[in-house]
């Protein structure tokens, strides 16, 4: 028999909150909700939940946004949130590492790094997000650290009978060193322990950080920007992870959709689109990315990319320090100037853009989450962000495309075409990972209040899913309304198969984390 006086709070409230996913028609049953404090405690909990044989949905900080937040794969499993475990257990200065449990933030490891000579290669998510949790997503940011699942190891996990285990062979972290250097990548997407601890490499600080704003003159030339793209980050002239969005995704960043005057079922009118795109400024695809170095190197590099983009974006370079001059200039002027519309707006537009910049630079911000509220009729402040606490809908879809304009035109296109289907706005942003991969994030906003419109959203999104598939654009990211998967439906059926195996023999009870990137249960074995 299990134990649960040690449930922290088992009242409707706690686990409704918990069991908010974002997701149309996903909600489960949840036994309750325990935050240990210390690796003894967890392993004490998973210790009994062993012995009662129950599962157990763990997590990070729960806000898995886009993707089903906190809520669990299966009906009755204790939910343990680990967010309490945020120590920074070990910083080394010379090499530019940490050593973070699950509950550390990327805010809290911002202020931790403020007067060092290195910083956090942050996500948008802003700053209440766990990296641990990201990280183990398969997660990526903006700069040279950018692609994080090649930038950290687990130092340390605590199995599904309790015992705890350490892959720390090293005195001073070496990066993946030694025989069992490849074992890190098997925790990732994966449920055969639960991370306590990884080393995580951080980036340093640069001399000088340029800002390339790219805006493509053209929506069709989408494809020729990724062609260009591949060649200046294998040429290395491009070491960050620049992203780029449509015309949709810059605007549900400044405005909301205006319920007064369009049809949530068709979507926004064509003329007003153009019209909100000249108010803003916006054009169909806009591009913000870090260049950084010496000051000499990072010219030469800003030099390069003009040079490549000419014929095709209007592309301005600045540094950060004059944006935040500028800024500065145009606050202090404010009082001189509050009467004047033009001015107020120009001046707000200013302010959200060099937010935006000074994320890369190690600031996590909750800028980039204005867009979730696209769909969403209720008032919300931009700070302290949690949009499917204030009722926001929204999918996020990931497919990954091959970094080859007429892939990515394809993918484009007919994404578009069946958003229009369904009377969606199309939301995307197009990330260059490496000069081989680029990474989709496709946005579907809703309004949670019409039962039609959720409706709507299931079935396009059900649509997506299987455009993809069929295409061969395998998802790095899933939703937890798709899990566990159907085996038969999936590109990589032997990697799924032996991940099982691995699993089976870790986790013989399938204790953690129950159908979590799992597919459905083999023959004569129990999903919990």
């Amino acid at each position: 028999m299990l134990d649960l006086s040690f449930v922290n709070d088992d009242s409707s409230d706690i686990i409704d909150y918990y069991n908010k996913s974002g997701l149309v028609d996903y909600k489960k049953r949840i036994l309750g909700v325990v935050k240990p404090k210390t690796n003894d405690e967890l392993i004490s909990l998973i210790k009994q939940c062993q012995k009662a044989m129950q599962a157990f949905y763990v997590i990070s900080t729960g806000k898995n946004w886009g993707y089903g937040k906190a809520a669990p794969v299966a009906d009755d499993n204790l939910l343990i949130d680990l967010s309490l475990m945020n120590q920074i257990h070990d910083y080394d200065e010379q090499l530019g590492v940490v050593e973070i449990g699950p509950g550390v933030t990327q805010g809290q490891l911002a202020a931790f790094l403020t007067d060092t000579p290195w910083m956090v290669d942050c996500t948008g998510a802003g700053p209440t997000t766990s990296i641990m949790g990201n990280v183990l997503e398969r997660g990526f940011g903006h700069g040279a650290q950018g692609y994080r699942s090649r930038h950290f190891t687990i130092t340390e996990y605590i199995l599904a009978n309790g015992e705890q285990k350490s892959l720390d062979t090293q005195p001073r972290y070496v990066g993946r060193a030694g025989h069992g250097a490849g074992i890190t990548e098997l925790f990732t997407q994966n449920n055969i322990a639960v991370v306590t601890k990884i080393r995580f490499e951080l980036s340093l600080k640069q001399k000088q950080s340029l800002r390339c704003l790219v805006r493509l003159k053209n929506v069709e030339d989408i494809g020729a920007y990724i062609d260009i793209l591949r060649q200046l980050k294998a040429e290395n002239t491009l070491d960050t992870l620049p992203h780029i969005g449509n015309n949709y995704r810059m605007l549900s960043m400044v405005s909301q959709f205006d319920f007064s005057q369009w049809d949530p079922r068709l979507g926004v009118l064509k003329e007003d689109v153009a019209q909100l795109e000249k108010q803003h400024k916006i054009m169909p695809w806009t591009a913000a990315f870090v260049v950084s170095g010496e000051p000499n190197v990072a010219k030469a590099k800003a030099r390069r990319i003009k040079l490549a983009l000419r014929s095709m974006a209007d592309v301005k370079v600045i540094s950060l320090s004059r944006l935040i001059k500028v800024d500065r200039l145009l606050e202090n002027a404010m009082p001189l100037f509050k009467h004047s519309i033009r001015y107020v707006k120009f001046q707000e537009q200013m302010s959200q853009f060099t937010r935006a910049m000074i994320m890369f630079e190690g600031n996590p911000d909750p800028m980039a989450l204005k867009g979730c509220y696209w769909r969403n009729q209720q008032p919300h402040s931009i700070e302290n962000m949690d949009p499917i606490d204030n009722d926001c809908g929204f999918y996020w879809i990931a497919p990954t495309l091959p970094m080859l304009g007429e892939e990515v035109n394809a993918c484009v296109t007919q994404t578009e075409t069946l958003f229009q289907e369904y009377g969606f706005e199309f939301g995307i942003t197009l990330t260059s990972v490496t000069a081989h991969m680029c990474q989709a994030i496709i946005s579907l906003y809703y309004d949670v209040s019409v039962p039609e419109e959720q409706q709507r959203a299931k079935v396009l999104i059900h649509r997506l899913r299987r455009l993809y598939t069929e295409n061969k654009w395998q998802c790095y990211r899933r939703a937890v309304d798709e899990m566990p998967f159907s085996l038969s439906q999936e590109l990589d059926q032997d990697a799924l198969e032996l991940k099982g195996q691995i699993k089976d023999a870790l986790d013989p009870h399938n204790l953690i984390n129950a159908g979590r990137y799992q597919t459905a249960p083999l023959k004569g074995k129990r999903l919990c």
